[in-house]
C-alpha cells in the first residue's frame, strides 16, 4: 500500500477557505467594470450612478444574506430572491411599502448589469433574467402643475436683486421648454476671454442643451424667458466669478451645480407653498402642449424623445382633458 498523499500545505498568508469561496469573479470586484463598460456607451452620468448604485445595493444584499458573490455562480434565484425582498421592505423613509415603479426600476437596471455579465463580460453561462419577468406596474397619470402654482412661483422672484434675477431666469426656462434638470444646469455664457459662444443664440430664441447620450438639441424659447434671460445675463457680467467661469448659472461661491440647482428650486417651492421637483416642469410643459393641439412628433423632437412610449405616458394626463374639450366642442345633444 501506498501511503496516502499528503495535504498540500497553503503558501504562508494563504486562506484556502476564502479561495474555495471566491473561486471566480467577485461582483464587487466586477461593479468597477461594469460603470466603466456604460462610459463606454455614452451613458448619461445620472444613467450610470442609478444603474451601478442599484447594482451595488444588490451585491450588499447577497452579503447580508450571506449569499456567494461569485459571478459564475449567479443565477436567477439570487435575483428573484432580492426582488423578494424588496415587495416586503418597507420605504426606509416613509414606512409604506415600496411602490411598483421603484421595484421596476431595480428590475430594470439589474437586467442590464445582468445582460452585460453574460453577453460582454461571459461570466455566467446564461442571462438569469431569461426566467424573469418585471413587475407589474399600475398605470399611473403623471402630476403636473397648475397656471396657478406655475405663477405662486414666480411670485417669489419678484424684485432686482441677482438671486431673483437668475431664479426667475431658470423658472421660465424650466417652465417654456421641456428641458432635463442636466441639460439646463449645464448651460454655459459666453466666454469672454476667447469670444466663444455660450448655449444661447437670442437671434433665433433658442438654448442649446445637451441631452441623454450626449446628444445636442435646440430648445426654443418664448419672447417672455427671453426676457428674463438676457437681464440675468446684464446681473451675471457683474457677478465677482463671472470671469473665472462659463457655467451660465451662479451662486455666492461660483458655478451651480446639477443639486445646486435643484435646491433653487425647492427653495421657490417652499416659499410659494407649491410641492414641485424638476422634472415636473416637463411633465406640465408636455401636458400644455398637447392639450393646446401641439404636434406630438414635434413634442418628441423638443423633448429630446427617441421612443413613443414617453410620449404616450407624459401625454396621458392632457389626455382625460383634450376628451372633455373634444366633448364640449362637439355639443351632440344641443344640436338635437
Amino acid at each position: 500500500m501506498t501511503a496516502a498523499e499528503p495535504p498540500r500545505e497553503a503558501p504562508e498568508g494563504e486562506d484556502t477557505d476564502e479561495l474555495d469561496e471566491l473561486d471566480g469573479d467577485d461582483l464587487r470586484d466586477l461593479l468597477v467594470d461594469f460603470k466603466r463598460h456604460l462610459k463606454s456607451k455614452n451613458k448619461a452620468p445620472n444613467t450610470i450612478d442609478s444603474y451601478v448604485s442599484i447594482a451595488t445595493a444588490f451585491v450588499d444584499f447577497l452579503d447580508l444574506e450571506g449569499m456567494s458573490r461569485v459571478a459564475q455562480g449567479l443565477t436567477y434565484r439570487h435575483f428573484e430572491h432580492y426582488f423578494a425582498m424588496m415587495v416586503d421592505r418597507p420605504n426606509m423613509r416613509t414606512g409604506k411599502p415600496l411602490s411598483a415603479a421603484y421595484r421596476a426600476k431595480h428590475f430594470r437596471s439589474l437586467q442590464q448589469f445582468a445582460k452585460w455579465l453574460y453577453t460582454t463580460e461571459e461570466v455566467v453561462d446564461r442571462n438569469p433574467f431569461d426566467k424573469l419577468t418585471p413587475p407589474d406596474v399600475p398605470e399611473e397619470l403623471p402630476e403636473v402643475l397648475t397656471e396657478t402654482q406655475m405663477r405662486k412661483l414666480l411670485d417669489t422672484t419678484k424684485g432686482k436683486s441677482f438671486e431673483n434675477l437668475r431664479d426667475r431666469a431658470l423658472l421660465y426656462l424650466f417652465i417654456d421648454t421641456p428641458s432635463r434638470l442636466d441639460e439646463l444646469a449645464t448651460l454655459q455664457a459666453d466666454d469672454p476671454e476667447t469670444g466663444e459662444e455660450g448655449s444661447f443664440d437670442f437671434e433665433v430664441d433658442v438654448a442649446h442643451v445637451m441631452g441623454k447620450g450626449r446628444k445636442p438639441r435646440d430648445v426654443p424659447f418664448g419672447p417672455t424667458t427671453g426676457e428674463a434671460l438676457r437681464r440675468y445675463i446684464r446681473a451675471r457680467r457683474r457677478h465677482p466669478y463671472a470671469r473665472k467661469t462659463t457655467a451660465f448659472w451662479l451662486g455666492r461661491k461660483g458655478a451651480l451645480s446639477s443639486w445646486g440647482v435643484r435646491q433653487i428650486i425647492y427653495r421657490r417651492a417652499d416659499e410659494a407653498g407649491v410641492r414641485v421637483h424638476p422634472h415636473l416642469f416637463r411633465h406640465t410643459f408636455s401636458h400644455r402642449w398637447l392639450l393646446n393641439g401641439g404636434q406630438e412628433t414635434d413634442l418628441m423632437r423638443l423633448a429630446g424623445w427617441k421612443s413613443r412610449q414617453m410620449l404616450q405616458r407624459y401625454g396621458a394626463s392632457a389626455g382625460s382633458e383634450r376628451a372633455r374639450e373634444a366633448h364640449r366642442r362637439a355639443n351632440l345633444t344641443d344640436r338635437l
